[in-house]
Protein backbone atom coordinates (compact mmCIF):
# COMPACT_ATOMS: atom_id res chain seq x y z
CA UNK A 1 0.00 0.00 0.00
CA UNK A 2 1.41 3.40 -1.00
CA UNK A 3 2.15 5.87 1.81
CA UNK A 4 -0.03 8.88 1.01
CA UNK A 5 1.89 11.43 3.01
CA UNK A 6 5.33 10.41 1.73
CA UNK A 7 4.27 10.07 -1.91
CA UNK A 8 2.00 13.08 -2.34
CA UNK A 9 3.93 14.53 -5.31
CA UNK A 10 3.84 11.17 -7.07
CA UNK A 11 0.10 10.99 -6.41
CA UNK A 12 -0.48 14.54 -7.64
CA UNK A 13 1.25 13.64 -10.91
CA UNK A 14 -1.90 11.65 -11.76
CA UNK A 15 -3.79 14.96 -11.92
CA UNK A 16 -1.95 16.91 -14.66
CA UNK A 17 -4.07 20.06 -14.31
CA UNK A 18 -2.70 20.63 -10.79
CA UNK A 19 0.45 21.96 -12.45
CA UNK A 20 -1.35 25.14 -13.49
CA UNK A 21 -4.31 25.51 -11.12
CA UNK A 22 -5.32 25.06 -7.48
CA UNK A 23 -8.23 22.63 -7.37
CA UNK A 24 -10.41 22.81 -4.26
CA UNK A 25 -13.63 21.31 -5.56
CA UNK A 26 -13.82 17.51 -5.39
CA UNK A 27 -17.32 18.03 -3.98
CA UNK A 28 -18.30 19.27 -7.47
CA UNK A 29 -16.08 17.43 -9.92
CA UNK A 30 -12.59 16.11 -9.25
CA UNK A 31 -9.84 17.16 -11.68
CA UNK A 32 -9.07 14.84 -14.57
CA UNK A 33 -7.22 11.79 -13.28
CA UNK A 34 -4.83 9.87 -15.52
CA UNK A 35 -5.90 6.59 -13.94
CA UNK A 36 -9.30 6.67 -15.62
CA UNK A 37 -8.20 8.70 -18.62
CA UNK A 38 -5.54 6.17 -19.64
CA UNK A 39 -7.85 3.22 -18.99
CA UNK A 40 -10.56 4.74 -21.19
CA UNK A 41 -7.98 5.34 -23.93
CA UNK A 42 -7.05 1.66 -23.71
CA UNK A 43 -10.69 0.70 -24.08
CA UNK A 44 -11.05 2.64 -27.33
CA UNK A 45 -7.79 1.19 -28.63
CA UNK A 46 -9.17 -2.25 -27.79
CA UNK A 47 -12.49 -1.44 -29.46
CA UNK A 48 -10.69 -0.22 -32.58
CA UNK A 49 -8.56 -3.36 -32.71
CA UNK A 50 -11.54 -5.70 -32.27
CA UNK A 51 -14.35 -3.80 -33.95
CA UNK A 52 -15.00 -6.71 -36.31
CA UNK A 53 -15.25 -9.09 -33.35
CA UNK A 54 -18.11 -7.64 -31.32
CA UNK A 55 -18.35 -10.71 -29.06
CA UNK A 56 -14.73 -10.25 -27.99
CA UNK A 57 -15.40 -6.66 -26.90
CA UNK A 58 -18.56 -7.63 -25.02
CA UNK A 59 -16.85 -10.52 -23.24
CA UNK A 60 -14.10 -8.17 -22.16
CA UNK A 61 -16.70 -5.79 -20.77
CA UNK A 62 -18.09 -8.66 -18.69
CA UNK A 63 -14.68 -9.31 -17.18
CA UNK A 64 -14.20 -5.60 -16.44
CA UNK A 65 -17.62 -5.46 -14.80
CA UNK A 66 -16.84 -8.41 -12.53
CA UNK A 67 -13.52 -6.88 -11.47
CA UNK A 68 -15.03 -3.43 -10.93
CA UNK A 69 -17.75 -4.86 -8.69
CA UNK A 70 -15.07 -6.53 -6.57
CA UNK A 71 -13.20 -3.22 -6.18
CA UNK A 72 -16.39 -1.24 -5.48
CA UNK A 73 -17.46 -3.79 -2.87
CA UNK A 74 -14.06 -3.58 -1.20
CA UNK A 75 -14.36 0.21 -0.97
CA UNK A 76 -17.67 0.05 0.94
CA UNK A 77 -17.15 -3.32 2.73
CA UNK A 78 -19.86 -5.13 0.79
CA UNK A 79 -20.02 -8.26 -1.32
CA UNK A 80 -19.73 -8.01 -5.13
CA UNK A 81 -23.16 -9.64 -5.43
CA UNK A 82 -24.64 -6.59 -3.66
CA UNK A 83 -23.41 -4.16 -6.34
CA UNK A 84 -25.31 -2.96 -9.40
CA UNK A 85 -24.30 -0.26 -11.86
CA UNK A 86 -26.03 3.08 -12.39
CA UNK A 87 -25.12 6.15 -14.45
CA UNK A 88 -26.34 8.77 -12.00
CA UNK A 89 -27.40 8.93 -8.36
CA UNK A 90 -30.80 10.23 -9.51
CA UNK A 91 -31.27 7.01 -11.49
CA UNK A 92 -30.44 4.96 -8.38
CA UNK A 93 -32.96 6.83 -6.22
CA UNK A 94 -35.67 6.29 -8.84
CA UNK A 95 -34.83 2.57 -8.94
CA UNK A 96 -35.20 2.34 -5.16
CA UNK A 97 -38.54 4.17 -5.20
CA UNK A 98 -39.94 2.00 -7.98
CA UNK A 99 -38.60 -1.31 -6.65
CA UNK A 100 -40.28 -0.63 -3.30
CA UNK A 101 -43.52 0.22 -5.10
CA UNK A 102 -43.33 -2.94 -7.25
CA UNK A 103 -42.84 -5.21 -4.23
CA UNK A 104 -44.60 -3.37 -1.39
CA UNK A 105 -46.83 -0.80 -3.13
CA UNK A 106 -46.82 2.71 -1.73
CA UNK A 107 -50.25 3.37 -0.22
CA UNK A 108 -52.33 6.00 1.53
CA UNK A 109 -50.81 7.12 4.88
CA UNK A 110 -47.33 5.72 4.17
CA UNK A 111 -44.63 8.35 4.54
CA UNK A 112 -41.09 8.95 3.34
CA UNK A 113 -38.56 10.93 5.37
CA UNK A 114 -35.76 13.18 4.15
CA UNK A 115 -34.17 16.42 5.38
CA UNK A 116 -33.97 20.06 4.35
CA UNK A 117 -30.21 19.55 3.88
CA UNK A 118 -30.55 16.75 1.32
CA UNK A 119 -29.58 17.30 -2.30
CA UNK A 120 -32.61 18.32 -4.46
CA UNK A 121 -32.93 14.83 -6.00
CA UNK A 122 -33.09 13.39 -2.46
CA UNK A 123 -36.33 15.31 -2.00
CA UNK A 124 -37.86 15.78 -5.43
CA UNK A 125 -37.71 12.04 -6.28
CA UNK A 126 -40.31 11.26 -3.61
CA UNK A 127 -42.79 14.08 -4.25
CA UNK A 128 -44.69 12.13 -6.93
CA UNK A 129 -45.67 9.61 -4.24
CA UNK A 130 -48.19 12.13 -2.92
CA UNK A 131 -50.45 11.05 -5.79
CA UNK A 132 -50.67 7.68 -4.02
CA UNK A 133 -51.56 9.31 -0.70
CA UNK A 134 -48.02 9.15 0.69
CA UNK A 135 -46.99 11.89 3.12
CA UNK A 136 -43.65 13.68 2.93
CA UNK A 137 -41.88 14.17 6.28
CA UNK A 138 -38.95 16.59 6.14
CA UNK A 139 -36.54 17.17 9.03
CA UNK A 140 -35.46 20.79 9.60
CA UNK A 141 -31.79 21.48 10.32
CA UNK A 142 -30.50 23.09 13.49
CA UNK A 143 -27.51 25.28 12.54
CA UNK A 144 -26.74 23.01 9.59
CA UNK A 145 -26.99 19.77 11.56
CA UNK A 146 -29.77 17.19 11.41
CA UNK A 147 -30.53 15.96 14.91
CA UNK A 148 -31.48 12.38 15.68
CA UNK A 149 -33.19 13.32 18.95
CA UNK A 150 -33.71 16.43 21.05
CA UNK A 151 -34.68 18.86 18.31
CA UNK A 152 -37.40 21.51 18.63
CA UNK A 153 -40.91 20.07 18.74
CA UNK A 154 -42.28 20.91 15.28
CA UNK A 155 -44.98 19.69 12.96
CA UNK A 156 -45.52 22.38 10.34
CA UNK A 157 -47.25 21.96 6.97
CA UNK A 158 -44.91 23.09 4.17
CA UNK A 159 -47.00 22.14 1.14
CA UNK A 160 -49.82 19.70 0.38
CA UNK A 161 -49.00 16.43 2.22
CA UNK A 162 -45.56 17.79 3.21
CA UNK A 163 -44.77 18.21 6.91
CA UNK A 164 -41.66 19.53 8.66
CA UNK A 165 -40.28 18.11 11.92
CA UNK A 166 -37.56 19.10 14.38
CA UNK A 167 -35.53 15.87 14.43
CA UNK A 168 -35.38 12.38 12.94
CA UNK A 169 -37.14 10.75 15.88
CA UNK A 170 -40.18 13.01 15.41
CA UNK A 171 -40.30 12.47 11.64
CA UNK A 172 -39.90 8.66 11.56
CA UNK A 173 -42.91 6.69 12.77
CA UNK A 174 -44.55 3.29 12.28
CA UNK A 175 -45.94 4.41 8.91
CA UNK A 176 -42.53 5.42 7.53
CA UNK A 177 -41.62 3.17 4.62
CA UNK A 178 -38.32 4.81 3.62
CA UNK A 179 -35.75 7.24 5.02
CA UNK A 180 -33.47 8.99 2.50
CA UNK A 181 -30.22 10.40 3.88
CA UNK A 182 -27.27 12.19 2.28
CA UNK A 183 -24.44 10.67 4.33
CA UNK A 184 -22.60 13.98 3.94
CA UNK A 185 -24.74 17.00 3.11
CA UNK A 186 -23.87 18.39 -0.28
CA UNK A 187 -23.56 22.09 0.51
CA UNK A 188 -22.33 22.44 4.10
CA UNK A 189 -20.63 19.08 4.76
CA UNK A 190 -22.46 17.82 7.86
CA UNK A 191 -21.72 14.07 8.05
CA UNK A 192 -24.25 11.79 9.74
CA UNK A 193 -23.83 8.94 12.16
CA UNK A 194 -25.51 6.75 9.55
CA UNK A 195 -25.46 3.67 11.79
CA UNK A 196 -27.61 5.51 14.34
CA UNK A 197 -30.01 6.70 11.63
CA UNK A 198 -30.43 3.13 10.34
CA UNK A 199 -31.01 1.81 13.86
CA UNK A 200 -33.78 4.33 14.48
CA UNK A 201 -35.41 3.70 11.08
CA UNK A 202 -35.26 -0.09 11.42
CA UNK A 203 -36.81 0.06 14.89
CA UNK A 204 -39.83 1.70 13.24
CA UNK A 205 -39.85 -0.82 10.35
CA UNK A 206 -38.49 1.60 7.70
CA UNK A 207 -35.84 1.04 5.04
CA UNK A 208 -32.93 3.45 4.52
CA UNK A 209 -31.41 4.67 1.26
CA UNK A 210 -28.02 6.30 1.76
CA UNK A 211 -26.93 8.86 -0.86
CA UNK A 212 -23.17 8.69 -0.27
CA UNK A 213 -22.07 10.76 -3.27
CA UNK A 214 -20.38 13.36 -1.03
CA UNK A 215 -18.78 10.74 1.23
CA UNK A 216 -17.51 7.76 -0.75
CA UNK A 217 -13.86 8.31 -1.55
CA UNK A 218 -13.37 10.80 1.30
CA UNK A 219 -14.36 8.79 4.39
CA UNK A 220 -14.25 5.12 5.30
CA UNK A 221 -17.59 3.45 4.62
CA UNK A 222 -18.87 0.12 5.95
CA UNK A 223 -22.39 -0.51 4.71
CA UNK A 224 -22.64 -3.83 6.55
CA UNK A 225 -21.70 -2.34 9.92
CA UNK A 226 -24.05 0.60 9.33
CA UNK A 227 -26.84 -1.81 8.23
CA UNK A 228 -27.71 0.35 5.23
CA UNK A 229 -30.46 -1.12 3.02
CA UNK A 230 -29.67 0.75 -0.20
CA UNK A 231 -26.74 3.01 -1.09
CA UNK A 232 -26.16 5.13 -4.18
CA UNK A 233 -23.07 7.01 -5.31
CA UNK A 234 -21.56 8.42 -8.46
CA UNK A 235 -17.91 8.34 -9.47
CA UNK A 236 -16.63 11.76 -10.52
CA UNK A 237 -16.49 13.59 -7.19
CA UNK A 238 -14.51 12.23 -4.23
CA UNK A 239 -13.78 8.97 -6.06
CA UNK A 240 -11.91 10.91 -8.77
CA UNK A 241 -13.48 8.78 -11.50
CA UNK A 242 -15.03 9.47 -14.90
CA UNK A 243 -18.54 10.73 -15.55
CA UNK A 244 -21.47 8.34 -16.04
CA UNK A 245 -20.49 5.61 -13.61
CA UNK A 246 -22.03 4.83 -10.25
CA UNK A 247 -22.96 2.26 -7.61
CA UNK A 248 -26.32 0.99 -6.48
CA UNK A 249 -25.77 -1.15 -3.38
CA UNK A 250 -28.63 -3.41 -2.29
CA UNK A 251 -28.34 -5.40 0.95
CA UNK A 252 -27.94 -9.11 0.30
CA UNK A 253 -31.22 -10.29 1.81
CA UNK A 254 -33.11 -7.59 -0.13
CA UNK A 255 -31.42 -8.73 -3.35
CA UNK A 256 -32.95 -12.14 -2.73
CA UNK A 257 -36.42 -10.90 -1.73
CA UNK A 258 -37.07 -7.97 -4.06
CA UNK A 259 -38.04 -8.24 -7.71
CA UNK A 260 -36.90 -5.53 -10.14
CA UNK A 261 -39.46 -3.07 -11.43
CA UNK A 262 -37.43 -2.61 -14.63
CA UNK A 263 -37.31 -5.95 -16.44
CA UNK A 264 -34.10 -6.59 -18.36
CA UNK A 265 -33.99 -9.91 -20.23
CA UNK A 266 -30.21 -10.04 -19.67
CA UNK A 267 -30.75 -10.30 -15.92
CA UNK A 268 -32.53 -13.65 -15.81
CA UNK A 269 -30.63 -16.49 -14.15
CA UNK A 270 -29.97 -19.26 -16.65
CA UNK A 271 -27.20 -20.76 -14.53
CA UNK A 272 -23.38 -20.53 -14.70
CA UNK A 273 -21.99 -20.11 -18.20
CA UNK A 274 -19.81 -22.79 -19.75
CA UNK A 275 -16.49 -21.95 -21.38
CA UNK A 276 -18.20 -22.07 -24.77
CA UNK A 277 -20.85 -19.61 -23.61
CA UNK A 278 -18.17 -17.26 -22.29
CA UNK A 279 -16.37 -17.54 -25.62
CA UNK A 280 -19.55 -16.66 -27.56
CA UNK A 281 -21.62 -14.60 -25.09
CA UNK A 282 -24.16 -13.26 -27.59
CA UNK A 283 -24.53 -16.53 -29.49
CA UNK A 284 -24.59 -19.19 -26.78
CA UNK A 285 -24.57 -17.25 -23.49
CA UNK A 286 -27.53 -15.02 -24.28
CA UNK A 287 -29.02 -17.75 -26.48
CA UNK A 288 -29.49 -15.79 -29.71
CA UNK A 289 -27.64 -18.51 -31.67
CA UNK A 290 -29.28 -21.55 -30.12
CA UNK A 291 -31.67 -23.50 -32.31
CA UNK A 292 -34.30 -23.68 -29.57
CA UNK A 293 -34.14 -19.93 -28.81
CA UNK A 294 -37.63 -18.67 -27.91
CA UNK A 295 -38.59 -15.16 -26.83
CA UNK A 296 -40.77 -16.48 -23.98
CA UNK A 297 -39.36 -19.84 -22.88
CA UNK A 298 -35.71 -18.76 -23.02
CA UNK A 299 -36.34 -15.88 -20.59
CA UNK A 300 -39.31 -16.97 -18.46
CA UNK A 301 -37.07 -17.89 -15.54
CA UNK A 302 -36.30 -16.14 -12.23
CA UNK A 303 -33.94 -13.18 -12.07
CA UNK A 304 -30.51 -13.38 -10.47
CA UNK A 305 -30.61 -13.41 -6.68
CA UNK A 306 -28.04 -10.60 -6.67
CA UNK A 307 -28.07 -6.84 -7.23
CA UNK A 308 -27.39 -7.58 -10.90
CA UNK A 309 -31.16 -8.03 -11.29
CA UNK A 310 -31.53 -4.23 -10.91
CA UNK A 311 -29.06 -3.40 -13.71
CA UNK A 312 -30.86 -1.37 -16.37
CA UNK A 313 -28.28 -2.12 -19.04
CA UNK A 314 -27.32 1.48 -19.83
CA UNK A 315 -23.79 1.59 -18.43
CA UNK A 316 -21.07 3.27 -20.46
CA UNK A 317 -18.41 0.71 -21.42
CA UNK A 318 -15.48 3.13 -21.55
CA UNK A 319 -16.52 4.73 -18.25
CA UNK A 320 -16.60 1.30 -16.61
CA UNK A 321 -13.04 0.61 -17.76
CA UNK A 322 -11.97 3.99 -16.40
CA UNK A 323 -13.76 3.57 -13.13
CA UNK A 324 -12.25 0.13 -12.55
CA UNK A 325 -8.79 1.70 -12.77
CA UNK A 326 -9.77 4.44 -10.33
CA UNK A 327 -11.39 2.05 -7.83
CA UNK A 328 -8.27 -0.15 -7.85
CA UNK A 329 -6.13 2.91 -7.18
CA UNK A 330 -8.28 4.13 -4.28
CA UNK A 331 -8.12 0.69 -2.66
CA UNK A 332 -4.36 0.62 -3.16
CA UNK A 333 -3.97 4.04 -1.53
CA UNK A 334 -6.07 2.83 1.40
CA UNK A 335 -9.42 4.32 2.43
CA UNK A 336 -8.29 4.78 6.04
CA UNK A 337 -5.25 6.84 4.96
CA UNK A 338 -7.38 8.84 2.52
CA UNK A 339 -9.89 9.69 5.26
CA UNK A 340 -7.13 10.69 7.68
CA UNK A 341 -5.58 13.08 5.15
CA UNK A 342 -8.88 14.55 3.95
CA UNK A 343 -10.14 15.24 7.49
CA UNK A 344 -6.78 16.71 8.53
CA UNK A 345 -6.63 19.04 5.52
CA UNK A 346 -10.26 20.04 6.13
CA UNK A 347 -9.31 21.03 9.68
CA UNK A 348 -6.31 22.97 8.38
CA UNK A 349 -8.60 24.87 6.01
CA UNK A 350 -11.11 25.63 8.79
CA UNK A 351 -8.33 26.95 11.04
CA UNK A 352 -7.08 29.26 8.30
CA UNK A 353 -10.56 30.59 7.53
CA UNK A 354 -11.28 31.28 11.20
CA UNK A 355 -7.96 33.13 11.55
CA UNK A 356 -8.96 35.62 8.84
CA UNK A 357 -12.42 36.24 10.29
CA UNK A 358 -14.70 33.89 8.34
CA UNK A 359 -17.71 32.14 9.86
CA UNK A 360 -17.74 28.37 9.36
CA UNK A 361 -21.09 26.73 8.55
CA UNK A 362 -19.68 23.21 8.62
CA UNK A 363 -19.44 21.34 11.96
CA UNK A 364 -16.01 21.75 13.54
CA UNK A 365 -16.09 18.25 15.06
CA UNK A 366 -14.02 15.98 12.76
CA UNK A 367 -16.52 13.17 13.40
CA UNK A 368 -19.23 15.26 11.75
CA UNK A 369 -17.33 16.43 8.66
CA UNK A 370 -14.46 15.64 6.32
CA UNK A 371 -13.06 17.99 3.65
CA UNK A 372 -16.27 19.66 2.39
CA UNK A 373 -16.35 23.07 4.07
CA UNK A 374 -18.90 25.89 3.81
CA UNK A 375 -18.08 29.36 5.12
CA UNK A 376 -19.10 33.00 4.78
CA UNK A 377 -17.15 36.24 4.81
CA UNK A 378 -20.13 37.98 6.41
CA UNK A 379 -22.47 38.83 3.56
CA UNK A 380 -23.88 37.21 0.45
CA UNK A 381 -22.62 40.09 -1.70
CA UNK A 382 -19.03 39.75 -0.57
CA UNK A 383 -19.16 35.94 -0.76
CA UNK A 384 -20.26 36.21 -4.38
CA UNK A 385 -17.50 38.72 -5.14
CA UNK A 386 -14.92 36.31 -3.66
CA UNK A 387 -16.33 33.38 -5.64
CA UNK A 388 -16.08 35.34 -8.90
CA UNK A 389 -12.52 36.47 -8.18
CA UNK A 390 -11.07 33.03 -7.43
CA UNK A 391 -10.99 31.91 -11.05
CA UNK A 392 -9.02 35.05 -12.00
CA UNK A 393 -6.17 34.49 -9.55
CA UNK A 394 -2.69 34.46 -11.15
CA UNK A 395 -0.51 32.64 -11.78
CA UNK A 396 -2.68 29.72 -10.63
CA UNK A 397 -6.47 30.22 -10.66
CA UNK A 398 -8.47 28.65 -7.83
CA UNK A 399 -10.98 26.18 -9.28
CA UNK A 400 -13.81 24.47 -7.42
CA UNK A 401 -15.16 26.89 -4.79
CA UNK A 402 -18.73 27.99 -5.48
CA UNK A 403 -21.80 29.48 -3.78
CA UNK A 404 -24.18 26.99 -2.19
CA UNK A 405 -27.23 27.65 0.01
CA UNK A 406 -30.07 25.46 1.24
CA UNK A 407 -32.35 25.34 4.26
CA UNK A 408 -31.15 28.76 5.40
CA UNK A 409 -27.51 27.62 5.57
CA UNK A 410 -24.90 28.63 3.04
CA UNK A 411 -21.98 30.60 1.73
CA UNK A 412 -18.86 29.61 -0.18
CA UNK A 413 -18.40 25.85 -0.59
CA UNK A 414 -14.83 24.59 -0.91
CA UNK A 415 -13.26 21.18 -0.41
CA UNK A 416 -9.93 19.54 0.31
CA UNK A 417 -9.11 16.08 -1.02
CA UNK A 418 -6.15 13.73 -0.68
CA UNK A 419 -4.38 15.29 -3.69
CA UNK A 420 -4.37 18.74 -2.05
CA UNK A 421 -1.52 20.12 0.01
CA UNK A 422 -1.07 22.63 2.82
CA UNK A 423 0.48 24.93 0.20
CA UNK A 424 -2.77 24.83 -1.81
CA UNK A 425 -4.70 25.83 1.28
CA UNK A 426 -2.22 28.54 2.32
CA UNK A 427 -2.47 30.13 -1.13
CA UNK A 428 -6.25 29.96 -0.95
CA UNK A 429 -6.36 31.55 2.52
CA UNK A 430 -3.97 34.33 1.48
CA UNK A 431 -6.14 35.13 -1.54
CA UNK A 432 -9.34 35.03 0.55
CA UNK A 433 -7.77 37.27 3.20
CA UNK A 434 -7.20 40.01 0.63
CA UNK A 435 -10.89 39.86 -0.31
CA UNK A 436 -12.27 40.14 3.22
CA UNK A 437 -14.48 43.17 3.99
CA UNK A 438 -12.39 46.11 5.18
Amino acid sequence: MMNLEKNIERIRANFPHLEFLIHLGACGTAPLCLKWYNAMQKYWEFEYAHSELSDVAIASLTRQSIEAKKEAAKLINAEPREISWINRVLQGLNIVRDVIDYNYPWKNDDNVVFTDQGYPSSGHTWLQLRKKGVEIHRVKNVDGKILLHGGPSIKAELAPSCWEYGDMDQAIDEKTKLVCINRTTWHCGFTYDIEAVCKLAHEKGALVVDDAYQTLGARVMDVHKDEVDFMVSGSHKWQCGPLLAGILYVRKDLCEKLEPSYWNYLNVDTGPWTLEQKKHPFVLGVPFGKQDHDNIKSYDVPFYRTAAKFDQGIGSTDALWGWLATLKWLNELGKEDIEKRVVRLGGYLIEGLLNIGCKINTPLDPKQRHGLINYTTGSYGNDFKCYEAMGTRVPKPIIGPTIRYQGGIGGIRVSTHFYNTEEDIDNFIDFQKDLMPK
